[in-house]
């Protein structure tokens, strides 16, 4: 599943808003049974963040064991980012659906370094990390 440009990103009864092209797409993956993977790629900030949102929440409510957002694809990620992320973790916790957040370019992990948000968002260095946690 994929959501972005070339699909709306909210509004009520058809009358929908684009992001424009190439500014965040967000794809939906399932990296083994009960583990989806939100991939969101190129810009998060307030114009774009209603993809994420929406994918994010699209994703804990099929209610998995658990919602990775893969942050390796984002080019910046600005304050609203950083809401959509926590809102997307309290709606998985609500969910009892476990929420980590992983890898990113330096900017972006820098930006969750000085927020502190890294902790509170499950952050981990990779993917294979969450997966281990779950075996565990």
């Amino acid at each position: 599943m994929t959501h972005g440009s070339e699909l709306p990103a909210s509004a009520p009864c058809g009358a929908r808003r684009t992001v424009p092209a190439g500014l965040l797409r967000v794809a939906v993956s399932q990296a083994r049974p009960g583990v989806l993977v939100v991939s969101p790629v190129g810009e998060m900030d307030a114009g774009t963040a209603d993809v994420l949102r929406d994918a994010a929440r699209d994703a804990v409510a099929s209610t998995p064991r658990c919602v990775v957002v893969d942050l390796a694809g984002l080019t910046f990620c600005g304050s609203t980012g950083l809401v959509v992320l926590l809102d997307a973790c309290r709606r998985a916790e609500a969910a009892g659906v476990r929420f980590s957040t992983v890898d990113g370019p330096r900017i972006v992990r820098r930006v969750l370094e000085i927020t502190q948000l890294g902790p509170v968002l499950g952050h981990r260095e990779t993917l294979d990390d969450v997966l281990c946690e779950l075996d565990a």
